[in-house]
């Protein structure tokens, strides 16, 4: 007797048995997929782990430098009050006549280190357009200050110029930038190590010329008059250019990069032992009458606090650090003329009220910054 075998029936492609295990299949498939977003919606929202792009890396902002400024910020502001010479005269001239003196120095080297990326994108008229409309600004904020001391005489004009050229107090380190600018745009197609050899000369030849007014080398002559006036040391040509180049010549050549944060810490601490030495030999000289910007230490150790600082590498974003920086270093004179009237506290107290309503007007001027790009 023979068994009935199954018959097992192939329905065409079009029938509509295949067309229900079609749908099926989708729905099934479409069903995982939300699943899985929701599930991963979830998740990010336990434990959220941040994605960091390729163009928010390039965008990231190295904020080691940031906090830099903002500390020489703080130490502008201390010496130009005088700290900690109420309390020792030797600790007060150590610092203010000393350590703090590296502050505009490696303001420069920053500013220098920057500016070579602004030559390569060709940006160099955008860059003098923004220094120079800060510097009047801040220029004409100050006219106050010294304009009524200005005789109208042929002589005071000649003095009004000369504030406007070489700049206000502590404005002299924003006009002696753009004369830096100007002279690293002049000199940017010799060789670099040809303009960085002129450059360290020029610094070495405005250190000789300081000591020789301060220790009165040239006794009861023009010469030693001259040389005893300080903007004829401390300007463009003898300070801020040898320093602006350094940064500049460091970014052509990526310097930095062949130096450890380690090795780099090792030479800033030399360097800040030789510049306490040097200031402690001004200090205990009695043939030295003067005030000291021009230290050659610094040649060493500011280069070296740079470099150091830059490859720690402390990535962030924004530059709201750098803008408090810059606003307390442009409105503490203003803040001092204004609380120098009614405060008597001694000059450690007063430095230090001095940098915390400075600071209180930096906030309001980094808010105010965002719709005047001008002042910051």
């Amino acid at each position: 007797m023979l068994m009935e075998c199954p018959v097992y029936v192939v329905q065409p492609v079009g029938h509509p048995v295949h067309r229900r295990r079609r749908c099926f299949l989708y729905l099934f498939a479409t069903c995982r997929v939300k699943i899985y977003h929701v599930a991963m919606s979830i998740s990010a929202q336990i434990n959220p782990t941040p994605a960091v792009s390729g163009s928010s890396k390039l965008h990231e902002r190295n904020v080691s430098l940031d906090f830099l400024k903002l500390a020489l910020a703080c130490m502008v502001v201390s010496l130009h009050v005088g700290i900690f010479y109420d309390v020792s005269p030797v600790l007060g001239f150590l610092t203010g006549e000393g350590i703090f003196r590296i502050a505009v120095p490696i303001f420069l080297i920053i500013n220098g280190y920057y500016f070579f990326p602004v030559l390569q994108r060709n940006g160099a008229r955008g860059w003098f357009s923004r220094i120079g409309g800060l510097y009047l600004f801040w220029s004409a904020v100050y006219l106050f200050f010294w304009v009524p001391e200005i005789d109208p005489t042929v002589s005071g004009l000649i003095k009004a110029v000369r504030i406007l050229a070489v700049g206000y107090y502590h404005l002299w380190y924003v006009a002696g930038m753009i004369g830096a600018g100007l002279l690293v745009l002049a000199f940017r197609r010799l060789p670099g190590y040809l303009v960085l050899a002129a450059a360290l000369l020029l610094y070495v030849a405005g250190v000789g010329i300081q000591y020789a007014g301060n220790y009165h080398v040239f006794t009861n002559t023009q010469l030693d008059r001259f040389a005893n006036i300080t903007w004829i040391h401390r300007n463009f040509l003898f300070l801020s250019f040898p320093f602006f180049y350094i940064g500049y010549f460091i970014s052509e050549t990526q310097l930095h990069r062949k130096f450890t944060v380690l090795q780099m810490m090792c030479v800033s601490a030399a360097g800040l032992g030789l510049l306490v030495l040097e200031a402690y030999f001004n200090f205990g000289n009695y043939r030295n009458d003067g005030s000291v910007d021009n230290y050659m230490a610094l040649l060493l150790v500011c280069p070296a606090i740079f470099i150091g600082i830059f490859n720690m590498k402390i990535h962030g974003s924004g530059g709201h650090v750098a803008l408090y920086s810059s606003a307390i270093y442009f409105v503490h004179i203003l803040v001092l003329y204004a609380l120098r009237p009614f405060l008597d506290i001694g000059s450690t107290l007063m430095a230090i009220v001095v940098l915390l309503v400075s600071i209180i007007v930096a906030s309001a001027l980094v808010r105010l910054s965002r719709k005047f790009r001008f002042i910051l």
